[in-house]
């Protein structure tokens, strides 16, 4: 699945915005955050998430391996001016050795693992 352009915008963006994760677990829906510009996008369209805590997001995705993201910049020009948002579902896994871990590690070495999120569809919602 080829990114969206405007996906891309948001999240190479400078100006920071909150991205919202939602896994689902035995006790229902779990919401975590990160920053868009935290967020590396692979050759083939994965997310690579850094991720220091996340032990819950981890346990529910080992049950339930679907995740849905909230992506969304005020800066970046949507369907009527400016801003727009996108709702990201994807698969995942947790990397934490390799080529991928090795590299998001660079960058923010407080990391433990790497959230790799496989998008399967991004639709524009602004």
């Amino acid at each position: 699945m080829m990114l969206n352009e405007k996906l891309l915008a948001i999240l190479s963006h400078p100006n920071d915005g909150a991205i919202s994760m939602v896994t689902t677990g035995d006790s229902g829906a779990h919401l975590v955050n990160t920053w868009n510009n935290y967020i590396e996008v692979t050759a083939d369209d994965k997310l690579l998430i850094p991720a220091s805590g996340y032990n819950k997001t981890e346990k529910n995705l080992t049950k339930h391996n679907a995740i849905t993201l909230s992506i969304a910049s005020r800066e970046i020009e949507g369907y009527r001016g400016k801003g727009t948002g996108f709702i990201v579902e994807g698969t995942t896994r947790f990397i934490k050795s390799g080529p991928d871990f090795d590299r998001v590690k660079e960058r923010f070495s407080w990391i433990r693992a790497v959230l790799e999120v496989t998008v399967t569809s991004a639709k524009q919602m602004l």
